[in-house]
């Protein structure tokens, strides 16, 4: 474990309580032993959470009360405001008849929006129309469940971003096209290669046509040890690693789910991943344009959860975050 000197870091915390049940009834988040954050708990004569109070800075803020369908769906979720302009704000969720979520709805005093609308046909989703996370976006899926189409939407639903997918037989990621709009030509696109274990080798990211960076995998059989960003013909990061990749045969990815967009501006010019022999990430260095070198450490219980993170910049400790976990028999 890495020495941490007391050097004004800011101490924070989180205490719990449970009942009988092991369920939560308390949460207090406490920074430099001042209690910043309370919440409390209740629960139905079923173990749903029926109750939750808020409290900021010893003050009740939120009184959120939930209520659910016959069969322990929630249906309904208020939250009541205390001291706010806005006194509640309802969401409400609808389920088809195989139980699945197709609507999701939140409303206030004055305005009442759509949040989530899936479209199924027989066991498939094929269309989510999402705008949990301000930004207002439908996906669709292939018969194997892959997301082909991404559109993204601006306040009065006009197209400001269009994405293309397609897959291999594995459901990796071949291509990914991306376009300002329907109509304007893309703005960039991702090309990736495998080999016949089915691990990325490759990946090509263009800038309208013109090859704009490359980054090459290397492994030792089902490891990955090795990445090596280029840009414009020119190497500019290598990374380090020592990951054992699943492979997509065995390890392929949920269905339905969003493939995550690995095109991006970085600062990082270096980084290595350090893993125990569970597979539990332990260590991470990085290095940045502009000389900062950031290191997070990480330590595991018996049953490897994280228990403790250390955080450092320049070799000069920033924060640290602890967790106590009691086991119950």
């Amino acid at each position: 474990m890495k020495k941490i000197l007391n050097t004004g870091i800011t101490h924070k915390k989180e205490l719990y309580k449970y009942n009988n049940d092991q369920r939560i009834i308390e949460n207090s988040y406490y920074s430099n032993d001042s209690l910043k954050r309370r919440i409390l708990y209740w629960y139905d004569n079923k173990g749903n959470l029926s109750r939750e109070l808020t409290y900021f800075d010893n003050e009740p803020s939120i009184d959120t009360e939930y209520e659910y369908n016959h069969i322990g769906n929630l249906i309904k979720k208020t939250e009541n405001y205390v001291n706010e302009y806005v006194e509640s704000v309802v969401e409400l969720y609808k389920y088809d008849a195989k139980n699945r979520l197709i609507l999701f709805t939140k409303e206030d005093d004055d305005t009442k929006e759509i949040i989530l609308k899936n479209i199924y046909k027989d066991d498939l989703l094929i269309e989510s129309y999402d705008n949990r996370d301000d930004n207002i976006h439908t996906i669709q899926f292939d018969k194997r469940g892959n997301d082909i189409y991404y559109y993204e939407y601006d306040s009065i639903r006009n197209i400001i971003l269009k994405i293309e997918k397609t897959f291999n037989e594995r459901d990796s990621l071949l291509t990914e096209n991306h376009f300002d709009n329907e109509l304007k030509p893309r703005t960039y696109r991702i090309v990736n290669t495998y080999n016949t274990d089915g691990f990325k080798t490759e990946e090509l990211f263009y800038d309208q046509d013109s090859l704009y960076e490359r980054k090459v995998y290397e492994y030792n059989k089902n490891k990955l040890t090795k990445a090596v960003l280029y840009r414009k013909g020119k190497e500019i990061a290598h990374y380090a690693y020592d990951k054992e990749m699943a492979t997509p045969s065995t390890g392929s990815k949920p269905k339905n789910e969003a493939t995550t967009d690995p095109y991006g501006e970085s600062d990082e010019i270096n980084h290595q991943e350090i893993y125990d022999s569970q597979g539990n990430l332990s260590q991470y260095k990085a290095i940045y344009k502009g000389g900062l070198e950031e290191e997070k450490y990480f330590y595991y219980d018996m049953k490897g959860n994280c228990i403790r993170k250390e955080y450092f910049e320049n070799g000069k400790p920033t924060y640290v975050i602890e967790r106590k976990i009691t086991y119950y028999q």
